[in-house]
């Protein structure tokens, strides 16, 4: 795992150096459809192999016009050839799953709004990093998990801050994904079709997370098993809605959140993502997805994600700030699965909406 002196730098050199390898070889953009298949244990039925094909095509085409932006200094980031590069849209969907609810759905206890902002006596730092307190990246694979992940790799930080030690729990998202209900059907119906961070929570406060290692992971909805309880909380806190100074602050001053995010990443490669969104022509910024910020500069908010250590700088994304006070729309709440009854719009702010829904657990125990 890179320390946070490792994005420092590469940020610093992001800005300021030309990629070393011609654009054509960032991110693996060169390997041909065969090589891709071998690289990630691809086998694919006759019927199947021409629509895969055309796929990659496609999405190689579309990581080359990036990298030669990259290359050319018109973009901050670069795009790459990796485990999603022959999954269509309605299966990267799959791989998402979670959107904020409206405030009375979550049905939980220990909630409060937090009113968190740096001031002129009290300023955050420049920057602030918790890897020392993270666990090993983790992959979701092709369940609808990402809220399980977010709540627990949250916790475990948490409950490493409160003992003061950077070895970190692993937790168990199976846990999340087998035993906790949705009734009130937020982020989707529950396990591997979606719910919110925000209910998970709710989970760990009243019946605790499990350990890895005692209910591993398996990507699917399964029976709830019982279980010993290691990790609990007392409730959560969410930070003021579309607010850079709230999750700024909580990330100065307690330590990683859980956020919500309009997940248009599946090719980022590496450097400061940004223009996820837009308004100009106006598309939808469908907040869909449930990650974590770990950290912060004045130039980019740094992420966890789901989708293994080979996605991203090593499982990271950094976010550029350029949008903390930029409105997008998000018109298809239907489609991020938002709690019924489902507003018609929403209008996050911030890189792919990352300040609108973010939250993080309080009381840590075991």
């Amino acid at each position: 795992m890179k320390s946070a002196a490792y994005f420092t730098a590469l940020a610093i050199a992001s800005a300021t150096a030309s990629p070393a390898a011609p654009a054509p070889l960032l991110g693996d953009a060169h390997l041909t459809f065969e090589e891709f298949g071998a690289r990630h244990f691809r086998s694919y039925t006759p019927e199947e192999l021409p629509r895969r094909r055309a796929q990659f095509a496609l999405t190689k085409a579309s990581v080359l016009e990036r990298n030669a932006a990259y290359a050319a200094g018109k973009s901050t980031w670069f795009a790459a050839i990796n485990d999603f590069a022959d999954r269509t849209a309605d299966e990267l969907r799959k791989v998402k799953g979670g959107m904020p609810p409206p405030p009375s759905a979550t049905g939980g206890a220990g909630i409060t709004v937090a009113a968190l902002a740096a001031t002129a006596s009290k300023k955050n730092p420049p920057s602030k990093s918790w890897m020392a307190y993270q666990s090993p990246v983790k992959n979701q694979g092709g369940c609808g998990s990402c809220w399980a992940f977010a709540t627990t790799e949250v916790v475990e930080s948490h409950l490493a801050i409160a003992q003061n030690s950077t070895t970190v729990p692993v937790l168990a998202p199976q846990t999340l994904v087998s035993c906790m209900k949705n009734p009130n059907k937020c982020g989707g119906t529950g396990g591997c079709e979606g719910a919110i961070a925000e209910l998970g929570f709710n989970f760990t406060q009243t019946h605790g997370l499990a350990t890895e290692s005692s209910f591993p992971y398996t990507a699917q909805d399964t029976q709830c098993l019982k279980y010993t309880p290691i990790a609990h909380c007392k409730g959560y806190v969410k930070n003021k809605e579309n607010s850079a100074d709230a999750l700024e602050t909580a990330l100065a001053t307690i330590g990683p959140v859980a956020v919500t995010v309009s997940a248009n990443w599946a090719t980022y490669g590496g450097g400061i993502f940004s223009d996820g969104c837009s308004n100009d022509p106006p598309t939808s910024c469908t907040l869909d997805h449930a990650v974590v910020a770990v950290g912060y500069t004045q130039d980019y908010w740094l992420i966890r994600n789901s989708w293994g250590g080979a996605w991203g700088e090593q499982g990271y994304i950094r976010l550029t700030r350029k949008y903390d006070t930029t409105k997008f729309t998000d018109s298809n709440p239907t489609e991020g699965d938002a709690c019924a009854p489902y507003p018609e719009k929403q209008f996050p702010m911030g890189e792919s909406g990352v300040l609108y829904d973010t939250a993080y657990p309080v009381g840590m125990s075991q």
